[in-house]
């Protein structure tokens, strides 16, 4: 003997609706990536496009406004064993580490200094910091 499915007695079933443009944008996950779209497809046109055209650049012997013949990875080895490459790497590190450091310890000496007791502090901070708080500056 095998069980048989009833039909129930009194239960009216609702016909399912058809989906709808307007049910489906009221989820907030589809929302959400709707949202997100427009910026992320905007930067990755910016910042893509660039980087993969500056990779596809560095595998080429380019001349300017000439066409390039593809190298392979024969630059970054030229570059390796050039010594002048490895003297603007160490001065290039050398200068990001001195700005850095400067604007941290400039940054907070003024930090320190825009939260002391001074004559005129409730007048020199906001001129300071926002423009368009003070016309007069």
């Amino acid at each position: 003997m095998t069980p048989r499915a009833e039909p129930l007695i009194g239960v009216v079933r609702r016909p399912r609706r058809a989906p709808s443009l307007s049910g489906w944008l009221d989820r907030e996950s589809v929302f959400s990536w709707l949202m997100m779209a427009p910026p992320l497809l905007f930067l990755a046109a910016l910042v893509g496009y660039p980087f993969c055209y500056g990779i596809l650049l560095s595998l080429q012997d380019r001349p300017v406004a000439h066409p390039g013949t593809f190298v392979g990875l024969k630059n970054f080895a030229t570059n390796f064993n050039d010594p002048i490459f490895w003297r603007v790497t160490a001065n290039t590190f050398v200068y990001t580490g001195a700005a850095t450091l400067l604007k941290m310890v400039g940054g907070l000496a003024l930090a320190l200094a825009m939260n002391q007791q001074f004559p005129l502090r409730t007048w020199f901070v906001p001129c300071c910091c926002c423009r368009s708080l003070c016309r007069r500056c």
